[in-house]
């Protein structure tokens, strides 16, 4: 599964295809405006001290010889979406990182307390624009030694504000064929987080200032 099928699945693809028309009319109307909001997310990223790729890059391979020494608790949290690489280029999938980060796109890690698996994770994807929020839930699980993070959802689910608009079960996938992310590095103080996608995409996330 690739990294957009990930964010966007099933009924939500025509709900956000839908918004993403109305993003593209208000970027036309307001000059460029992911162009200007990629030179402000540059800035904003220099400011903080994300890592470039060929860093990322380097720290994937020490990540496949010697594991990234990635913890459990390090994970727990609200990570924000920042950039995407197409596997096989140093060039940034810039269309798809704007959309992304226009969309609002997150996710959320926290301990399974029902579970009596120590490293196991609740996990929380979504995307939103304005009031259209459009939520993924389901499990995942840690797995040495890179580490993994396989994960499955059970359930999507679609809000207009607090209204629920849509709500349906998923099917569990047998675990060989679960989407995955091959953690690959996470900043000391925990402040950015990055792995590589099952479909080859390298992403990277930077934690909420309020779960730091």
């Amino acid at each position: 599964m690739t990294l957009m099928k990930f964010l966007l699945i099933d009924a939500a693809v025509a709900l956000v295809g839908f918004s993403l028309l109305l993003a593209f009319q208000t970027v036309k109307h307001q000059h460029s405006l992911l162009g200007k909001t990629n030179n402000k997310d540059i800035l904003d990223q220099a400011q903080i001290g994300l890592p470039a790729l060929e860093e990322l890059l380097d720290l994937e391979i020490l990540a496949r010889k010697e594991g990234s020494g990635i913890q459990f608790d390090s994970l727990i949290g609200l990570w924000r979406f920042v950039s995407v690489w197409k596997q096989g280029t140093d060039q940034e999938d810039s269309i798809s990182s704007a959309l992304l980060r226009l969309f609002s796109a997150s996710l959320e890690l926290s301990k399974d307390e029902t579970s009596d698996e120590l490293n196991r994770f609740n996990i929380i994807n979504s995307i939103q624009f304005g009031s259209l929020l459009i939520r993924f839930t389901g499990s995942g699980k840690l797995k040495q030694p890179q580490p993994l993070l396989p994960f499955f959802f059970k359930c999507i689910e679609l809000k207009l504000g607090n209204i629920v608009l849509f709500s349906r079960t998923l099917d569990t996938p047998e675990e060989k064929n679960m989407p995955f992310f091959a953690l690959i590095a996470i900043e000391e103080s925990g402040g950015w987080l990055s792995a590589r996608g099952r479909g080859g995409g390298l992403a990277l996330w930077m934690k909420d200032s309020s779960t730091l």
